[in-house]
């Protein structure tokens, strides 16, 4: 891993995404080297050349994070790298972020697939408002190896989960990305339900970029999943997405859940 200190002027970011004033990414790049991640794309805004999930870039900000323009807005953490990636164990940039975001009284979304969330619970406890969202793109350890295999295994993953909401803070589960004929996500919501009843799901979204890298491992793994993923994501065939997202709603219902999707 090829890790760098690299000084910015800022560490906010106003957020396009709904719901959210703005967004931290307390690094650039992350070492889950997910085979799926969209975040790809940030190589050519950084000037990196080496491959996604090799490097691993540890902001410093020659700004510091002001109180006031803070106040009780919405914050995420984060949109493009893991906040809670090994490294972070090491140098803390979200520990420090967090505690900003406390004296700043702003209401704090994290969105993570690693265990070390729970390190910070002193801190979460403090925040003004604090929902902690873990993201499964699977429940089978097999597939998370496969797939993301620098992630926290499933079951550290889970106890996490469990933990933070022991503790009383507010809980989600981000199923995503759905990996057609893949992600179990009835299984994902047996596994997680004992701890949250809110969920939001997305799909794979393949950007030309990685594309042939994704259809490539499941011809390799899956080969007889070629003609559904030839068909969504080479054709440009919704159907079974929008199947998908029926079912996902029925079954919502049907559970008394909160759901939201997002394609």
């Amino acid at each position: 891993m090829i890790i760098r200190h690299v000084s910015v002027k800022n560490i906010l970011t106003k957020s396009k995404i709904p719901g959210f004033d703005f967004v931290i990414n307390p690094y650039i790049g992350c070492p889950h080297n997910c085979i799926y991640c969209y975040a790809e794309y940030m190589r050519k805004f950084t000037g990196h050349n080496e491959p996604w999930g090799t490097f691993l870039d540890v902001k410093i900000a020659q700004t510091p994070i002001k109180p006031a323009v803070l106040f009780h807005a919405d914050v995420l953490l984060c949109s493009a790298t893991d906040p809670y990636n090994p490294y972070e164990e090491k140098y803390q940039r979200t520990r420090q972020i967090l505690q900003h975001l406390i004296y700043a009284q702003a209401k704090v979304s994290i969105l993570t697939k690693s265990a070390l969330v729970t390190r910070d619970l002193d801190l979460l406890k403090q925040l003004y408002q604090c929902e902690v969202g873990f993201s499964f793109s699977s429940v089978d350890e097999d597939v998370r190896q496969m797939v993301e295999p620098g992630t926290s295994t499933i079951t550290t993953r889970l106890e996490a989960l469990a933990t933070i909401h022991q503790a009383g803070l507010s809980t989600a589960v981000m199923a995503a990305p759905l990996l057609p004929g893949i992600s179990d996500w009835k299984a994902i919501i047996e596994a997680t339900s004992p701890y949250t009843s809110t969920y939001r799901f997305d799909s794979l979204n393949l950007r030309p970029g990685f594309q042939k890298k994704f259809i490539s491992l499941i011809a390799l793994r899956y080969p007889q999943l070629l003609p559904l993923y030839s068909e969504i994501y080479l054709k440009g065939n919704n159907s079974y997405l929008k199947t998908l997202k029926r079912e996902i709603q029925a079954y919502a219902l049907a559970q008394n859940l909160q759901v939201e999707i997002f394609f």
